[in-house]
């Protein structure tokens, strides 16, 4: 039998679109796909149009959380403005969570990076 694949597209929560002179890097695309056993697949594409991604930041809503950086990718990895992240994670009991994204920019290590708005989707897991 084959099981029903559903699909949420994160949309901006709360959020004015950026202005002309905003270096804010933003969230260009994301996806999440409910799949078996109260797990959930991500992807995020996240672009700076003046500076480089280097990271991304994802609640899931259930007060789990988990980050990525770019820093740690060899550099032939790295795309620069823009980056594509693929994520897994499983919940701990079926329901609707909220998860919300944030690209990041900037430098590694110590160096001030920026967040971009949140973006959130509302997933029914279960």
């Amino acid at each position: 039998m084959l099981a029903a694949v559903a699909t949420a597209v994160l949309v901006a929560v709360g959020a004015a679109p950026a202005a002309a002179g905003d270096a804010r890097p933003r969230v260009v695309s994301a996806q999440a796909v409910p799949g078996a056993a109260r797990s959930v697949g991500l992807t995020v594409t996240g672009r700076d149009r003046d500076g480089v991604v280097r990271g991304l930041e994802v609640e899931w809503g259930d007060g789990g959380a988990q980050g990525m950086s770019t820093c740690e990718l060899p550099a032939r990895r790295r795309t620069g403005r823009k980056e594509r992240f693929e994520l897994g994670y499983a919940y701990a009991a079926p329901g609707a969570y909220t998860i919300r994204v944030r690209v990041l920019s900037g430098g590694c290590g110590k160096r001030k990076q920026q967040r971009s708005v949140a973006r959130s989707v509302t997933v029914q897991i279960g």
